[in-house]
């Protein structure tokens, strides 16, 4: 799909400051650092480093301080230093992630241009499952660990991309980065982080706009719609028609039997994908095959691809009942979901479900048509704090849940709609239908 309203066909991305929150890491190895060489910061030092590659910030480091160290050991300290707040605690900067995903959707194509490493950058990507959104990644090793403001290193990008460099844009928190963009003849907009706040002038001069959260870049062009991945599964114990209402736009994939369920429900599939161990293949349409002997289920590769694909809003049709090692395994892939920023509900007529994580949702009582239910809210980790349930026979007003007791099963709305938040943690919260005679 391509959103002709979008004004370049590839968005380049720097990562520090820019797409990740991270300099405030820098900024702690900056002062354990300089307090291990018995040496105190100078003022200078964060701003004079700004845009240089890893290399040429230890080079100049050495050489600034007459270190005995060489830059290569220089090196070795800060990754050591910084790995594991990159793999545990660096998160994306506000409205990124879904930036990202809603250009993903459109046929923008994607890369990254960073001075950083991969082996720094990949494990916060990849706890996203953000890795396989872009189309290229770059480094500032592979062009001579040059500083950014030559513009070598996007267009090093736009060449993997096979993209004009007219034709692309780039994102950038740095003057440096600014500067090499321009040099490059691409458009640039700027990202504000307070390390490069000395520049802000000279920075907001050269770019085409400067933001503060990527939700702000609906000021230059239309952000493309949301837009639903829908996944069918081999088993649906209930009615097709309650669990799904079509969408316009909806992509569908179907995993392993579930196209049979799609087939009924009069949808045609985008992909069908599964080791097909519970149903043959359908005669038309793309299929992948997987072996049987694998680490996700199909479920989960339904998921992995809708997410690579730039999808955070999902709906399993199916998916509960039947087989209970199923059930709670596709329990577990919503949780998947959610913990890396997109939305997902279950639904397969009868029973419905969702994941709430750090967040609020309003759950409507006829999510799986008329009649009376239950509702049921279960801790997904060991301690969920700030649960706020309302709407309901029996509320919570900032409360604590534990995954040890089922304080909130066979609960009743008290009228259209119930709302349930958590502060930390994830909850579960389901639906069931009553039947006569329970």
């Amino acid at each position: 799909m391509s959103h002709k309203a979008i004004p370049f066909s590839a968005a380049i991305f720097d990562l520090d400051g820019t797409l990740l929150d991270s300099m405030w890491v820098w900024r702690e190895v900056d002062r354990t650092f300089f307090e291990e060489i018995g040496l105190a910061e100078p003022e200078d030092y964060a701003t004079s480093i700004q845009g240089m590659s890893f290399r040429e910030t230890a080079e100049y480091t050495v050489r600034r301080f007459g270190l005995s160290r060489t830059a290569e050991e220089v090196m070795d300290g800060w990754f050591r230093a910084t790995t594991e707040a990159y793999a545990r605690r660096v998160v994306f900067k506000p409205g990124a992630l879904a930036y990202l995903r809603a250009l993903k959707r459109a046929g923008v194509k994607l890369a990254v241009a960073t001075a950083n490493r991969e082996t720094l950058f990949e494990p916060p990507l990849r706890r996203y499952d953000a890795m396989e959104l872009f189309d290229a990644v770059c480094t500032s090793a592979e062009v001579g660990d040059a500083a950014k403001d030559d513009g070598v290193l996007f267009l090093l990008a736009a060449q993997r991309l096979n993209v004009a460099p007219g034709d692309c844009v780039v994102f950038e928190d740095t003057l440096k980065g600014v500067q090499g963009a321009r040099k490059a003849g691409m458009g640039v907009y700027a990202v504000r982080d307070g390390s490069s706040a000395c520049h802000a002038r000279e920075i907001a001069a050269l770019s085409d706009g400067v933001i503060d959260d990527f939700g702000e870049m609906a000021r230059f062009h239309p952000i493309p719609p949301n837009r639903r991945c829908v996944v069918f599964t081999a088993y649906c114990g209930g009615d097709i028609r309650r669990a799904y209402a079509p969408r316009p736009g909806d992509y569908v994939l179907c995993a392993d039997g579930g196209w049979q369920h799609a087939q009924r429900a009069g949808v045609t599939p985008d992909l069908v994908i599964g080791d097909f161990d519970s149903s043959e293949q359908p005669g038309e349409g793309p299929v992948e095959c997987y072996p049987a002997e694998k680490d996700d289920t199909d479920t989960m590769l339904c998921l992995k691809r809708g997410l690579a694909l730039g999808y955070d809003d999902f709906l399993i049709v199916g998916g509960i009942g039947g087989r209970i090692d199923h059930t709670l395994g596709n329990l577990q892939a919503m949780r998947y979901a959610v913990d890396r920023a997109a939305r997902i509900e279950m639904n397969d007529g009868e029973s419905w479900a969702t994941v709430v994580a750090g967040g609020t949702a309003r759950v409507c009582a006829d999510a799986i048509g008329g009649g009376p239910v239950k509702l049921s809210v279960f801790a997904l980790d060991r301690a969920c704090e700030g649960v706020n349930i309302r709407g309901t026979k029996w509320e919570i007003e900032d409360g604590a849940m534990t995954n040890g007791f089922p304080i909130g099963v066979s609960n009743e709305f008290a009228g259209e709609y119930a709302e349930i938040s958590v502060r930390k943690g994830a909850l579960l919260v389901t639906l069931c239908r009553e039947h006569d005679g329970e």
